[in-house]
C-alpha cells in the first residue's frame, strides 16, 4: 500500500472538509485508480467531480493537481502516484 494525501475542494463542502487527509492506495496506483477508490470510499461526496458516475469519468471542468502540477493536463489519469503525494480535486472556476 501507498499512503498519499488527498484534498477535495468544492463549494458544497464546509471549510473544515477542505483539509487534506491521508488515503491508502495500491502500489503503482495511478490517478485513475485513485478516482475509482475515492468514489467507492466517499460516494456522493466525491461524485461532484464526475460527469458519469457509473463509468467514473471526470467532469471536463474538474482539475486534478498532483504535488502542485496540473497532471490531467499533462499525463492525464495515467499519472503514477508515489508515497506522500498530495492530490487535489477541484472544480474550475469560470465566468467573467
Amino acid at each position: 500500500m501507498t499512503t498519499v494525501f488527498v484534498k477535495l475542494m468544492n463549494k458544497g463542502l464546509k471549510h473544515s472538509e477542505h483539509d487534506k487527509f491521508s488515503f491508502e492506495t495500491g502500489e503503482d496506483s495511478t490517478v485513475r485508480d485513485l478516482i475509482d477508490e475515492l468514489h467507492e470510499e466517499y460516494g456522493e461526496r466525491f461524485e461532484v467531480y464526475l460527469e458519469d458516475k457509473e463509468k467514473r469519468i471526470l467532469r471536463r471542468d474538474t482539475v486534478v493537481i498532483v504535488n502542485g502540477m496540473n497532471m490531467v493536463a499533462r499525463k492525464g489519469e495515467k499519472t503514477k502516484l508515489s508515497k506522500g503525494d498530495l492530490i487535489v480535486f477541484m472544480i474550475a472556476a469560470v465566468g467573467g
